[in-house]
């Protein structure tokens, strides 16, 4: 952990002044990346003209995307505010993210530092990576705007303009506008705090890559700690996704977007004890923290599987969305009721695209819906927009995860009885393209008035949907709706599975070793105990590289070929077995299947859902 004890004074010391050139209305932001010390990044903040005697800045609390308390103002220290003269102005916290400023009328200039998120101790209050900062002087800067400045009170709708001195050789990737003025310095604008906080910028040494589709310019930056991870080749991975979604669209929803990647390397100390990946995402850009995977297979996987999503956001909430969230509110958020919509909703839509593109099976749609049928059953079932009104709280806030995997069920259901209710004519994406029609990124709807809104350009059946499933707290009739798609769905089943037994593996990564887990010799065909270091698999010595290849087929067969499996215990002879999985009679809790000889009318729903 690095050392934060440093004094103002010392600090300071050794910096050169840095000033917040005044050059019109708004906020006139330095941001000085090349003078670190100590972890700490010096800002200075031009501030615009204040009419009331007090004014407080605030530094947010929570910020849109998170859903749950932040708290960025407990990373500023060492806050002063300055008249035009250069006098200082009284200031006292009220709070970790509140500085209340006195006489503010002659306010002019505000100077603080800034420690990053990314190092801070791991625990309840850890930020996830995807929506902190990273100060990695000289190599890296992860920039979320919130984490670095705020807005006064009454005075977040002005304009930022943010001009950053940043070292020659890094450069800064943004969705945001962008003026390089020279080597060392940019000049990022925003029409608002709301803007700016909506557009992160990723520096680090140049990786780019881009491509068009669909009218729309994306871009691809890329920091990988070990170099493993290219941004070409995160390009060639992103390229069939969006294409699949200019397909599912017609065009893309926005004309540019940018992903800004951050791959940490396996052993990096960045990575949460928890080993937590994801991202974040933005109106034309999404922030990424995944792991640096040398499997290219396991990495496209992840790519994919995480990118389609963020990327789906660009719809909504960009393109729809409530008051609360166009008009965000960073010190006393009003939560929207509609994650239901925003995350749900995205979900499902996400892994549609996928299986209309060819990126996935619709066997693997139907078992990735199955999956999402067993996480969402750890939590109550509730109402769907009571939680998302009060996800702050408890006990709500500890179900927010249930929003990926019950949500997009919700998601499935709503558009299989759309379709059915208009024969096929009408689907949940006709929905969501006549709301992104009508709203757009510049207009909000009101929070009460979507439900009825989806009601009225679809059917008035749909109502008793919303009441009984989102607005109220019914388990989803899941054998009704699949058995409309010709899937037959059953909580408790019975059924026969190909495997070599009860085997698992996991990556040893100090010695760089794969080994079995939560396995018995006596439960496995193989012999494997627990601990025991797989070798090769069929000859081929099992590395990093090739591990998910070699050791996914010994989870999960596809077919019934006999395996050689080399391996040894704990300093003993390498051993090699063969073996041939078997057929187990096994008890599967919500088993979902597609029906061997479905209706025509279950044909035409399914093939109108799945291939469009």
């Amino acid at each position: 952990m690095k050392t934060r004890y440093l004094a103002l004074g010392l600090i300071l010391a050794g910096t050169a002044p840095v000033v917040a050139q005044q050059a019109g209305p708004g906020y006139q932001i330095a941001l000085d990346l090349q003078h670190v010390q100590n972890d700490r990044v010096r800002v200075v903040v031009n501030t615009p003209p204040v009419k009331e005697e007090q004014v407080t800045y605030v530094m947010p609390s929570v910020v849109p995307g998170s859903y749950s308390k932040k708290d960025y103002g407990r990373f500023v220290t060492s806050f002063k505010a300055y008249d035009k003269k250069g006098k200082s102005l009284k200031v006292k916290n009220n709070g970790p993210n509140l500085f209340v400023i006195d006489k503010a009328q002659n306010l002019a200039r505000l100077e603080y530092l800034v420690d990053d998120t990314w190092d801070a101790k791991q625990d309840d209050s850890f930020i996830f990576q995807p929506g902190g900062t990273n100060i990695d002087a000289g190599r890296n800067f992860t920039i979320n705007h919130y984490g670095f400045y705020g807005y006064l009170e009454g005075y977040k709708m002005q304009p930022y303009q943010v001009s950053v001195q940043k070292p020659a050789e890094l450069y800064g990737a943004s969705a945001l506008n962008v003026r390089r003025e020279s080597a060392t310095k940019d000049v990022f604008t925003a029409n608002s705090y709301v803007t700016l906080a909506d557009g992160p910028i990723l520096y680090s040494k140049p990786d780019t890559a881009s491509f068009s589709t669909g009218g729309a310019r994306i871009g691809v930056a890329v920091m990988s700690e070990g170099g493993v991870v290219k941004a070409t080749q995160v390009s060639e991975m992103l390229r069939p996704m969006a294409e699949a979604l200019t397909k599912f669209f017609g065009k893309m929803p926005v004309p540019r977007y940018q992903f800004l990647m951050y791959f940490p390397s396996l052993n990096s100390p960045l990575v949460s004890m928890s080993g937590g990946y994801g991202a974040m995402e933005h109106s034309y850009s999404s922030l990424y923290f995944l792991p640096e995977f040398p499997d290219q297979d396991r990495m496209r996987s992840l790519v994919l599987e995480v990118a389609s999503h963020e990327f789906l956001h660009m719809l909504a909430p960009l393109n729809i969305h409530s008051r609360e969230i166009g008009e965000f509110d960073f010190r006393n958020p009003q939560m929207s009721q509609h994650l239901w919509l925003y995350e749900g909703v995205t979900e499902y839509v996400s892994q549609l695209v996928q299986v209309r593109g060819g990126l996935i099976s619709p066997d693997e749609f139907r078992s990735r819906m199955k999956a999402k049928i067993d996480n969402s059953q750890q939590y109550k079932d509730v109402s769907f927009t009571e939680m998302s009104r009060r996800i702050l709280e408890a006990p709500y806030k500890d179900m927010y995860q249930n929003v990926y995997d019950k949500g997009a069920l919700i998601g499935l259901l709503l558009d299989i009885r759309i379709r059915e209710l208009s024969q096929g004519r009408q689907t949940l994406r006709d929905v969501l393209l006549a709301l992104r029609e009508k709203y757009g990124p510049d207009r909000s709807f009101e929070d009460n008035q979507l439900i009825p809104e989806i009601v009225a350009l679809t059917n008035p059946q749909l109502q008793a949907f919303f009441d009984q499933y989102v607005i109220g707290g019914k388990p989803l009739p899941l054998a009704e709706y699949f058995g409309k798609i010709g899937w037959t769905y059953a909580p408790v089943a019975q059924t026969k599975v190909k495997a070599f037994g009860n085997i698992g593996f996991a990556y040893d990564q100090e010695k760089n070793q794969f080994r079995a887990v939560k396995t018995k010799a006596e439960e496995n065909a193989f012999g494997l105990q627990e601990g025991d270091v797989i070798v090769a698999i069929n000859g081929q010595t099992v590395t990093m590289q090739n591990a998910e290849k070699l050791l996914r087929p010994l989870v999960e067969p596809q077919n019934t070929e006999p395996v050689r499996v080399k391996f040894r215990h704990e300093n003993t002879p390498e051993q090699e077995r063969t073996a041939t999985p078997r057929e187990f009679d096994v008890e599967v809790k919500n088993l979902v299947e597609a029906a061997p000889a479905p209706t025509p009318a279950q044909q035409a729903l399914r093939d109108g859902l799945l291939k469009g």
